[in-house]
């Protein structure tokens, strides 16, 4: 696998290693804190003949570098299957309990994590791995740090234009789903990710949540970011229903050209700007 030549890896503890696990597929980031001209992203695909967590194994050990005692190495779960938890009713011991109550989870590791503080609202994501996955990745990677996608999202979009009256929808496309975060002013109201392929219609999704919340059409703002163009008949049509439609660039400190950068999901280039 071609590493840039900037990348050196007899310093690996320079370095940020970000392994992202998504339902169908496997990509990974490595950068510099402290050197914005080191970046490198890439999706790898998958053997058929292999299972999903074989096909990662083998990726990890065919290119030892994953191993390395980097500044953090962090994996990060994208996928819908999370809760948001009140810290006033978080309880440690009781993790396992309210996620299964939620979503129904068969041979999981039910994982939890305190956020960055997201406007007003102190909570804890918990959200689930393959058991066989979790402990593989404990007994092989260098102090990995397990996250969930949206715990990078949300302390992003609660900083954006939080000073405006009006209720803000986000709504991020990625992979083969789409997440839809609404707040006002300081306040979460919901963070909710959805499927999105020929059987799950994103049009769908957004304007239920619009309703229930409920969210003005003619007043409340809607920002649309990541994978826009893949979904441009649905943002056409949002801009038909709601008055004000933006799309959200994000542009992360880092001197690599665009086209590198263009492809790269949201949650690896909020990472770029710590």
């Amino acid at each position: 696998m071609f590493l840039p030549e900037n990348i050196d890896f007899a310093f690996p503890e320079k370095y940020i290693l970000s392994i992202r696990i998504i339902p169908d597929g496997f990509s990974f980031s490595i950068h510099c804190p402290t050197d914005h001209t080191v970046f490198y992203y890439k999706e790898t695909s998958f053997n058929n003949k292999l299972s999903y967590n074989e096909n990662i194994q083998k990726l990890i050990f065919d290119f030892g570098f994953f191993t390395q005692p980097f500044q953090s190495t962090r994996v990060i779960v994208v996928s819908n299957e999370y809760t948001l938890i009140p810290e006033i009713f978080y309880e440690k011991k009781k993790v396992n309990d309210i996620f299964n109550f939620n979503i129904t989870t068969n041979k999981k590791t039910v994982l939890s994590e305190k956020p960055e503080k997201v406007a007003e609202n102190d909570f804890y994501v918990l959200f689930s791995m393959d058991d066989e996955l979790h402990s593989f990745m404990c007994r092989n990677l260098w102090n990995p740090i397990f996250t969930h996608h949206i715990s990078q999202l949300l302390p992003y979009f609660s900083r954006h234009n939080n000073e405006a009256e009006e209720k803000r929808c986000y709504v991020n496309f990625h992979e083969e789903l789409m997440d839809i975060c609404c707040f006002r002013k300081n306040k979460l109201l919901s963070a909710n990710t959805f499927p999105v392929n020929a059987t799950f219609n994103p049009l769908y999704f957004i304007v239920a949540v619009w309703e229930k919340l409920p969210l003005d059409q003619s007043a409340d703002f809607l920002y649309l970011t990541g994978n826009t163009e893949s979904h441009k008949e649905t943002v056409d049509a949002l801009k038909k229903l709601i008055k004000k439609v933006q799309i959200l660039s994000f542009s992360p400190n880092i001197t690599v050209p665009k086209e590198e950068i263009s492809s790269v999901p949201l949650d690896i280039k909020i990472q770029l700007c710590e």
